[in-house]
């Protein structure tokens, strides 16, 4: 089955912050919810990720470079968690 490109990307950033440690992750990597739906994402009316607000969720680990590739992305939201790296 076909994966969009946003939905794979998310997948890692998930994977890299240490995604299963999170305090909130609400429909994150279910393969029957839309990652528009996903805990602290919003979408465009193309399915773009426009937003992640994921502050003070347990995020750890590294932030993934994935991000980089959500080009629509306008609000990312990391604060009060312990992630490393820089933002892509």
């Amino acid at each position: 089955t076909w994966c969009p490109p946003e939905r794979k990307w998310l997948m890692y950033f998930f994977s890299e912050g240490k995604g299963q440690e999170w305090t909130k992750s609400n429909g994150w990597l279910d393969e029957f919810t839309s990652h528009c739906e996903w805990y602290g994402v919003m979408c465009n009316e193309d399915s773009k990720v426009v937003n992640l607000t994921l502050g003070n969720n347990g995020l750890s680990g590294r932030i993934s470079d994935t991000i980089g590739n959500l080009i629509e992305l306008r609000k990312l939201d990391l604060h009060d968690n312990d992630l490393k790296g820089s933002i892509p």
